[in-house]
């Protein structure tokens, strides 16, 4: 049975998926996620998830070697961000989420409760190590991703840094995922919950980041919860940081904006002298 209205037979994609590279698989992927969106025929439904499962396996051979070392350790922090860096531009964000076995979520999307959450979309690897250079993230420090999908900064942030890394993400599904990502890899400092970020504790968090999964006044209340939340003192010397899209400092005059921005990605650490601000105020 042919898959959908695919260009391409399903005897044609499967072979892609075998003899292609990651390249190919990505041109598969997009091509599924059309034919899956356009179909509401069982079968149909039922071949594509086929394919899509024969997706994800071949990717995971293609990177049996980097993965194995990755579960033992040997390959790690700069050894590991070096071949990560090294990939071409265009390529490395999908080559990436091709070794941390993430690259291919559930066809199927949740349904939002909110017009002001977002579906799922991976924040680039670029703007993710941007934010662990600029706040010296290692071993040691907390990283919180709020809206983390299946995973991809949390995992980043272990492998690459060293440090202890939680997700929060409203579609159980993709914590599923992840949490096998993580599993695979050997990584029980990734954490992923299945839950709402508006009632996610961080006070003991270094670093929180934001790939804008929600706005409105979704994000106000995080935010309010964070600004809440720095305001309480700490046993720890760390400065807290906040990784987000462009926010409005007037706004939040609690926060200090760190270094360059990179593409969407800000960095933002909260003034020392928030709490002092908070009990001025009273």
């Amino acid at each position: 049975m042919p898959v959908a209205s695919s260009p391409l037979s399903q005897q044609a994609l499967a072979e892609l998926i075998e003899r292609g590279n990651g390249c190919d698989r990505a041109f598969v992927d997009a091509l599924l996620r059309m034919d899956w969106a356009r179909s509401n025929d069982t079968a149909q439904r039922a071949a594509l998830s086929e394919l899509h499962a024969a997706l994800r396996a071949a990717a995971l051979r293609a990177h049996t070697s980097v993965r194995a070392q990755i579960a033992q350790g040997s390959r790690r922090g700069p050894t590991l961000r070096r071949l990560f860096d090294a990939v071409p531009f265009f390529e490395r964000d999908h080559f990436v989420e091709e070794v941390l076995g993430i690259a291919y979520p559930p066809l199927d999307e949740v349904d939002l409760t909110s017009s002001e959450q977002m579906t799922y979309s991976p924040a680039g690897y670029d703007e993710i190590v941007h934010a662990f250079d600029l706040t010296q993230l290692g071993p040691g420090d907390s990283f919180m991703d709020l809206g983390s999908g299946l995973g991809k900064a949390l995992l980043l942030a272990t492998l690459l840094t060293g440090a202890q890394s939680t997700g929060v993400d409203c579609d159980g599904r993709l914590c599923e995922h992840g949490r096998a990502a993580a599993s695979e890899l050997c990584l029980p400092e990734v954490e992923l919950r299945h839950g709402d970020a508006r009632a996610v504790a961080s006070a003991d968090v270094d670093v929180v980041f934001m790939y804008l999964p929600f706005a409105g006044e979704v994000l106000a209340t995080v935010m309010q919860r964070l600004l809440d939340e720095a305001r309480e003192p700490r046993t720890r010397s760390r400065r807290r940081f906040v990784c987000t899209g462009p926010l409005a400092l007037a706004r939040y005059p609690e926060l200090a904006a760190v270094g360059a921005a990179k593409s969407w990605l800000n960095v933002y650490a909260w003034r020392e002298g928030a709490r002092r601000q908070k009990l001025g105020r009273q």
